[in-house]
Formats: C-alpha cells, structure tokens, sequence
C-alpha cells in the first residue's frame, strides 16, 4: 500500500513539473535580398527576395526596438528604429540580411552600403 501511494506521488509530481516547463520559442527566419523602397514615415522596408526562380516582395513592418547593423565602407554603425531605417532611405538596391522571429517581427537588419 504504501509503495502505491509513493508512486502515485511521484507521478503527480512528474506530471506538474512537466506541465510548467516553458515552451520552447519558435526559430526565427531570415529575409535575405535587396531593399526594393523604404518609407521612414511609416516604418516599413520593403525587400525583393528570390525564391526558386521568382522574385518575391517582403513587406516588413519596423518597429522602434528594432536593431541595424550597416556597414558603410569599413565603418559599421549600430542604430536602432527610425534612425536605422532612414539610413537606408536612398540606398534602393542595396544587399540586406532581416532577421524575424516566428511571428515575422523584424528583429535585425545588416545591410552593407555603398559610399
């Protein structure tokens, strides 16, 4: 009797542990191509990706938390919101790296510029 109640409560204990456990995040994704247009005012970059054999546009919502990383020549900058994606407002054209969590929030954009 006693070794049924010592398993029973061991299973209880096995099964709310494993029930709090924290879910695991999801991967998050990666948008490379080039910058098709920017617009600072309502915080979206919008880049032209190659898939198989087409071209497909990705509209990407920035927000103010967002990181960039741009290389310029051998300077790098690391900026973040606004101030980031206006550094990329006349460089149409330009290779980009956009880092996105599961829900395609844009976490990071590298870009390298031309001087």
């Amino acid at each position: 009797m006693m070794r049924t109640v010592a398993y029973s409560l061991a299973a209880v204990v096995l099964f709310a542990v494993s029930g709090t456990a924290a879910p695991k995040a999801g991967k998050n994704q990666m948008v490379k191509g080039t910058i098709k247009s920017v617009n600072v005012k309502a915080m979206v970059l919008v880049v032209s990706q190659k898939v198989k054999n087409e071209s497909v546009d990705r509209q990407l919502d920035i927000k103010a938390d967002t990181e960039f990383v741009i290389t310029v020549g051998k300077e790098t900058k690391e900026v973040s919101g606004k101030e980031g994606l206006s550094l990329l407002e006349d460089n149409v054209g330009a290779q980009v790296s956009v880092k996105c969590d599961k829900d395609v929030n844009v976490l990071q954009v590298k870009a390298k510029l031309k001087k």
